[in-house]
């Protein structure tokens, strides 16, 4: 039953700009809604809807903070219907009206971009394919990250389809732990995705796969790139990387989505998702 509670927490992620009901997630995962909601509250000690709105208002925090987009853009994007609906909520959940939380938040816009040495680049890669499996520990804690043998250790059978890979680890809460530690939020739990990075377009539909991982289509986009050499060196990547998107790349801003760092044979790669 974790597996199916960590399949429904996934879907909750991923569809929070969708107007879904727990009815649409009970179809998806095969099981009635009321033994939906009693899983999810006991793996997760909250409802899918209060997950999911936390999610959204997560989401919401982050763009106000590192996108120029208006109050009503966000709220769309992030699956509110209109405008007041999301004010309410996030006036709820952060004590502060979106307008507010993003002029509290207004000194993040003036900070200088600190000499770490880091450079951003703004590329756009093909449609593309990952394997992961969710697990829920910060990545810090997980050892032998980088090593394709512990990202794909239970994926032995696959070796041949899944040859031209990198291991990568997609991180949905980093840009909300970036938020918290600038507005002295409570931390929460950490979601670390953990798999391999396929670097040639393979047809993953017809490869069954163990329960643990899932399939993930990466579209063709732009995306914003930051190279670094140790993984301890990630949070200062990202703070360099966000302050020179809000300073110098005009015309691309983060769509919010998660980012995800590919561990290259001499470098680290940090990529981070971009709308236009």
């Amino acid at each position: 039953m974790f597996n199916a509670m960590t399949r429904a927490e996934i879907w909750l992620q991923d569809t929070l700009e969708k107007p879904l009901s727990i009815d649409d997630l009970a179809q998806h995962l095969g099981y009635s809604a009321s033994q939906v909601r009693r899983q999810f509250r006991h793996y997760f000690h909250t409802s899918p809807s209060a997950y999911r709105e936390k999610r959204r208002l997560e989401r919401a925090a982050v763009l106000l903070v590192f996108t120029p987009r208006n109050i009503a853009q966000i709220a769309l994007h992030c699956g509110y219907q209109n405008h007041s609906s999301f004010s309410r909520a996030f006036l709820r959940h952060f004590q502060l009206s979106p307008r507010h939380y993003r002029q509290a938040m207004g000194h993040v816009m003036h900070q200088q971009i600190p000499p770490y040495g880091y450079t951003t680049q703004i590329k756009q890669t093909p449609a593309r394919q990952a394997v992961l499996m969710r697990l829920y520990k910060a990545p810090e804690h997980l050892q032998g990250l980088g090593d394709s043998n512990y990202h794909g250790h239970q994926l032995e059978s696959l070796q041949a389809r899944l040859a031209d890979s990198t291991p990568a680890i997609s991180l949905p809460d980093l840009l909300s732990e970036k938020v918290d530690a600038l507005s002295d939020q409570a931390a929460h739990p950490v979601r670390t995705d953990i798999g391999l990075y396929l670097e040639t377009l393979h047809n993953m539909k017809s490869i069954p796969l163990p329960a643990p991982y899932r399939r993930i289509n990466i579209a063709a986009r732009h995306y914003a790139s930051t190279c670094f050499e140790e993984f301890s060196q990630l949070s200062r990547a990202l703070t360099s990387m966000l302050l020179e998107l809000l300073h110098k790349q005009k015309g691309y801003y983060i769509s919010g989505e998660a980012p995800m760092v590919l561990w290259k044979p001499d470098y680290l790669e940090l990529r981070v998702p971009l709308n236009q």
